[in-house]
């Protein structure tokens, strides 16, 4: 397999839509969702909201200008290709550095992610949690690396299916099993935000009202959509401006669906787990389900299976989409291109496979040397990520005078931003040191995709302007003249 059928595959309408779009919602949909509406009430309904807004953005505005930039330059596979064709150059320095920079965070929430899974595995059935994430990503790293965009493609509708049906199966059970009005007196009774009916209002979070600043959080959040590697780089694998369409309309349907059934199973799971305390552990958050599923007979012990089956499908589906656009950066952006090694094309797909198992080792070591972390810690890293990439790739289509300079330096304040606003203690507030995100009470998004847009404009301004070969590509990529 060469590495342009592994980067690209061959993506149908269908495959196009549910692939880029379970990505997305497989982690945060089957997994954040329904645990965050368990901890903290119905007020995130707004953080997924902001979600499938983004997704509807990029699919109507972004997917076509990656499209035809695609189309032009036959050999963008990745976004680092699509930075080194946009922005050209004889040296290919913004292709090698966006490379490192997505191949360094995507191995991070890869390794937090079959992380927590090998812990959940490991609260449930006891097994060796080294174990358990050793197999889990040598055999993604495998499949990945001898399937590559086919096999996710040809696998995603099929996993999407699977997890909405397990979804509205779960969600039939607790509510038949349990019935509304005991789900309504054991959420009484834990004393949501005070009552019922302030924890199913959707103006609600975290005990209190939302105020303007919570609103920009939470629908900020859903920004983070529109700098994710994976999700773009689908749009390279498209032929025609109605594939696209056609693949928006099946995004839209199932993310709806999912996010739906994903938010009645949260919000059901306190009445449900009722008098469980609450914790703020999603493994053991999906432990207590499990073993409150199999203690109801045979139906139950049913469910619970399908729950352990739901919960890795959302992790897999993730993890698989951030280990192909990896292995990319590395082989084709790193190695390949960046000139550290001769390719031989003879052997190009032992080479892809050597690299993936090379990758999954890599993951597994980063692994291992990390603590327990929250899955907080996560969110931190896929920010960084999206607050480099999206501002980045957002004002590239956009505005024709950004040059090789600005886009550099987006990436790299981007990836800066976001610890420095969310950690960083540089102001004073009754003589004490804060973040600038607790000054404003918003996340580190906002800030830091503003604070990237800033600098890619001031560095593209104060530097020389683009050539005029790649000022016409841009004019003529916009205007739609090329498919």
């Amino acid at each position: 397999m060469k590495i342009r059928t592994f980067s690209l595959g061959n993506t149908r309408p269908v495959e196009l839509g549910l692939t880029s779009t379970i990505f997305l919602t497989g982690f945060t949909g089957v997994i954040l969702l329904p645990f965050y509406l368990y901890l903290f009430g119905a007020g995130v309904f707004w953080e997924y909201f902001g979600v499938l807004l983004c997704m509807m953005i990029v699919w109507s505005s972004v997917s076509f200008k990656l499209m035809r930039y695609a189309r032009r330059g036959k050999d963008i596979m990745s976004l680092p290709g699509y930075f080194s064709y946009r922005f050209g150059g004889s040296l290919d320095y913004i292709r090698v550095f966006s490379a490192i920079e997505i191949s360094i965070l995507s191995v991070v929430i890869v390794s937090l992610l079959v992380k927590e899974l090998g812990f959940i595995i490991n609260m449930i059935f006891g097994y060796n949690q080294s174990v358990v994430t050793f197999v889990i990503i040598m055999i993604l790293s495998l499949e990945v690396g001898l399937l590559g965009m086919i096999g996710i493609t040809r696998t995603a509708p099929y996993k999407a299916v699977a997890i909405l049906l397990i979804l509205i199966i779960i969600d039939i059970y607790m509510y038949s099993s349990a019935g509304i009005g005991r789900l309504v007196r054991n959420m009484m009774e834990i004393d949501i935000t005070g009552s019922v009916s302030d924890y199913m209002n959707v103006l609600f979070h975290d005990k209190k009202p939302l105020t303007v600043q919570d609103y920009i959080s939470l629908i900020s959040m859903g920004l983070l959509a529109s700098g994710t590697p994976f999700f773009l780089s689908t749009f390279f694998t498209v032929r025609n401006a109605r594939s696209i369409i056609s693949g928006r309309r099946v995004m839209m349907l199932f993310a709806i669906m999912e996010f739906v059934a994903a938010a009645f199973f949260g919000a059901i799971s306190r009445g449900y787990l009722f008098p469980e305390r609450l914790t703020n552990s999603l493994s053991e958050y999906i432990s207590l389900l499990y073993f409150r599923f199999r203690q109801s007979g045979s139906a139950g012990e049913t469910v619970g299976v399908l729950l352990i089956i739901m919960i890795v499908l959302g992790f897999v589906v993730t993890i698989e989409g951030a280990l192909h656009i990896c292995i990319v950066c590395i082989y084709e952006d790193i190695l390949n291109k960046g000139r550290l090694i001769r390719v031989s094309h003879k052997h190009e797909d032992r080479n892809i496979v050597i690299c993936s198992v090379m990758t999954g080792l890599v993951i597994f070591l980063v692994n291992a040397y990390m603590q327990q972390l929250s899955i907080n810690i996560v969110l931190v890293f896929i920010a960084t990520l999206g607050c480099s990439i999206a501002p980045t790739v957002s004002m590239s289509l956009a505005w024709k005078r950004m040059n090789r300079f600005g886009c550099l330096a987006g990436l790299i304040s981007g990836m800066v931003s976001v610890p420095v606003f969310k950690y960083a203690a540089l102001f004073s507030l009754d003589e004490e040191k804060i973040s600038l995100c607790d000054l404003l009470g918003v996340n580190s998004v906002i800030p830091s995709m503003v604070f990237t847009f800033l600098v890619i404009a001031l560095v593209s301004l104060i530097t020389p302007p683009p050539e005029e070969e790649l000022v016409t590509t841009f004019i003529n990529v916009r205007n739609r003249i090329s498919e």
